[in-house]
């Protein structure tokens, strides 16, 4: 039986729980740990590339996400792996954060840091990796789902 694009790229969202968050990294490796590295955009581009998605690492973030991916009308819709996105604070058309819907309203993605989380230190110090949270409004600013181009 093969695994859908689909689960296959939730699955490796889910290995990379609790690796730090760098800003504007896409899954790179720190060089002193080994570890992978993501802001929330670079966890998205990085697994759905390794599934056999398009390479989006370098021409998109939260924006992109937002713009080119298929819209989801309702959270009612959501499938595992579907992204939830979050505007800037005061401006609603600015995607900012995108998290990984995983079902049930729970969703997963690289969360806690911003553009001064730089270290690996900064990330320990803000609690800013790849983590959970119970529902998908732990933020006020959701402003939308979208669906990713998964072929198979």
């Amino acid at each position: 039986m093969q695994t859908s694009q689909r689960a296959a790229f939730l699955a490796l969202v889910l290995s990379q729980m609790h690796a730090p968050y760098r800003w504007n990294a896409k899954g790179t490796r720190d060089a002193t740990t080994g570890q992978r590295l993501f802001d929330c955009s670079g966890l998205v581009t990085w697994a759905l590339r390794e599934v056999g998605g398009p390479d989006w690492r370098a021409t998109h973030n939260t924006d992109r996400l937002w713009a080119e991916c298929r819209p989801v009308p309702t959270a009612g819709e959501l499938l595992p792996g579907d992204l939830v996105l979050y505007h800037r604070a005061g401006v609603p058309e600015d995607a900012e954060h995108v998290m990984v819907h995983v079902g049930g309203g729970v969703v997963v993605g690289a969360s806690g840091g911003g553009r001064a989380t730089q270290t690996l230190a900064d990330a320990q110090l803000h609690d800013a990796k790849v983590k959970a949270f119970p529902h998908f409004a732990y933020r006020a600013d959701v402003m939308g789902f979208r669906r990713l181009p998964f072929t198979a």
